[in-house]
């Protein structure tokens, strides 16, 4: 059965989230500032066709504004079923504990998308500890990932990870720990 508080609490948080007054919300639907105040008070729901501007206005599923279920912050499995997958890798690549949702999420990306996240901790985009993302990342990541930082020269403490690399990793380590000996002296 339907829930109309529970829709209207949901349309109130995704405008907000989305940084708009009640006004903003009425020019973009096509009603007046009135409709909408109806809906976020809970006195009447939006049309199905203004449900639907709201899906794409907010990025979510027309599931997600009509039930009642509400996802925890770390679902990244049920966050790709209900929002577009840039807005959960941009939420993702933005929260505060990015090392500790890694393990949630790093899975569930495609081989292009988890490409881009390396490639943005290679040009220092964002702060990801190695530490915490290497057991995560393939074979051929994480030899992507070694050369990248041992070519670049990057300040990234490795040394926790030798245990853990396949034995060519650690040959790669140890010709540029040769490489960089000779070159300083």
């Amino acid at each position: 059965m339907l829930n109309i508080e529970v829709v209207s609490k949901k349309i109130t948080l995704q405008r907000k989230l989305k940084g708009m007054t009640q006004n903003e919300l009425a020019d973009k639907l096509f009603v007046t500032r009135q409709a909408v105040s109806k809906w976020e008070m809970g006195n009447s729901l939006p049309s199905l066709e203004v449900l639907i501007l709201l899906t794409k206005l907010f990025d979510v599923t027309i599931d997600y504004l009509l039930d009642g279920s509400d996802i925890k912050e770390n679902d990244y499995q049920q966050m790709f079923m209900q929002y577009p997958r840039e807005s959960v890798i941009y939420q993702f690549l933005n929260s505060k504990d990015k090392n500790q949702n890694i393990k949630n999420i790093f899975y569930l990306l495609s081989i292009n998308e988890r490409k881009q996240i390396i490639d943005q901790l290679i040009s220092r985009q964002i702060n990801l500890d190695i530490n915490l993302l290497w057991p995560h990342l393939s074979l051929e990541e994480r030899k992507y990932l070694l050369a990248n930082l041992l070519s670049k020269k990057l300040d990234i403490r490795l040394d926790g990870l030798f245990d853990l690399m396949s034995n060519e990793e650690k040959v790669m380590m140890n010709k540029h720990k040769v490489f960089v000996k000779k070159i300083n002296k």
